[in-house]
């Protein structure tokens, strides 16, 4: 089976991958800024392609899907961005949050806490679901085995 390779992956695979997830823009109007346009998902692939490690992948659709999600992640991040504009402002991953008698708070890992490129990604639903995909790939095992040469 062939090796995944980002860039193999189009904008036309995008599309039809989250074609319930996205407002892209018509095909009679693609520059239509009110909408996803083709250049901005081109954005995203090239800013996935910085932190995806096509190693930690068993399979070419695992590779692919999970490229996606991240692609959708960091579209997902660009278009926030672009919307506040000048007023853009970073902020941490929310743990509580009050108003009035209603109170939402999240248990979250250490591990994410501690990383600013996975706390990063808890900030959209897309870079949850490819932390689900990427996490127990990154999970190893390691045994000692009590043992001795035959060098003297």
């Amino acid at each position: 089976m062939a090796q995944f390779n980002p860039n193999d992956v189009t904008v036309d695979d995008f599309k039809a991958y989250f074609d319930r997830a996205f407002p892209f823009a018509p095909d009679d109007d693609p520059d239509n800024k009110e909408y996803i346009r083709d250049t901005d998902i081109e954005i995203a692939f090239q800013q996935a392609k910085v932190n995806f490690n096509n190693t930690v992948w068993s399979d070419y659709e695992s590779a692919k899907i999970a490229f996606l999600f991240l692609t959708a992640h960091y579209l997902c991040m660009d278009m926030r961005m672009a919307q506040s504009g000048l007023a853009s402002s970073g902020s941490f991953i929310m743990s509580s949050k009050s108003v009035g008698d209603v109170s939402a708070s999240y248990a979250i890992p250490q591990a994410f806490l501690d990383s600013p490129a996975l706390n990063y990604l808890t900030s959209t639903e897309f870079g949850l679901k490819y932390l689900s995909l990427l996490y127990p790939r990154c999970i190893g095992s390691a045994t000692v085995v009590l043992g001795t040469t035959t060098v003297r």
